[in-house]
């Protein structure tokens, strides 16, 4: 099947079950098989890589948004109605947030989510808010590049133990760059750098013993032969 026939069946299907294409960024069918299928509005819970949130109005409502606090209730969230006329919302899982707070506007109206926990903000401002299950809103383990063009490098393994890096970014010297475990999530190790753009080459040193990233599958061989990771 052609690229240009699945993007059309894709748009049909959404059309089907009740929701907008755009409400999609990237199109996950179990995800939106659900959220078509909701016919009440439940607790805010985690599904893949989505919160999925939903709201029944006690009225007849033409429109539901969310503002979040650590995004200082700048940004709408925009809910979209389902064929059980209940309003749905994913969002992909914020990284390093354990409580979500958040506020809904419902038809220009600030209110709280009835089907979350509810508290006051630093404001005094009513809120509502969820907790984040286990580790779900920790960094994703291995490389990324992030948006101001550092380098986010993170390990997982078990609690409490002594992590650092080494690459050709610090001379190999495991002393000069430790990776701090997250106070939030055991077993979570993380470091964020600004890399020259030659830098190419990292292992871990993981209680003293150095390793490639196990997350990360691109290796290539240093000038003695050994393993090395590859910076993407």
């Amino acid at each position: 099947m052609s690229e240009g026939k699945a993007g059309v069946l894709v748009i049909l299907l959404l059309i089907i079950v009740g929701l907008d294409p755009i409400f999609c960024e990237a199109f996950n069918t179990a995800l939106h098989l659900e959220i078509s299928n909701i016919e009440h509005a439940a607790a805010p819970r985690v599904m893949g890589g989505s919160i999925l949130l939903s709201y029944s109005p006690l009225s007849i409502s033409k429109s539901v948004a969310l503002a979040m606090e650590y995004e200082d209730y700048r940004i709408l969230h925009r809910y979209q109605k389902n064929k059980h006329g209940v309003f749905v919302l994913s969002l992909p899982l914020p990284e390093e947030k354990q409580k979500i707070r958040y506020r809904l506007i419902v038809d220009g109206l600030w209110t709280t989510d009835p089907n979350a926990g509810i508290e006051r903000d630093s404001r005094r401002f009513l809120v509502s808010y969820f907790i984040l299950p286990d580790t779900s809103g920790a960094p994703a383990p291995g490389v990324k590049v992030l948006p101001d063009g550092r380098i986010r490098f993170t390990h997982r393994s078990a609690p409490g133990n002594s992590v650092s890096l080494v690459g050709d970014f610090n001379r190999w010297d495991p002393f000069l760059t430790p990776v701090p475990e997250s106070p939030v999530y055991p077993g979570v190790y993380s470091v964020t750098l600004t890399l020259p753009d030659e830098a190419k080459y990292y292992r871990y040193v993981l209680n003293g013993k150095e390793i490639t990233d196990p997350e990360n599958p691109r290796i290539a061989r240093n000038g003695l032969g050994e393993s090395v990771s590859v910076i993407e």
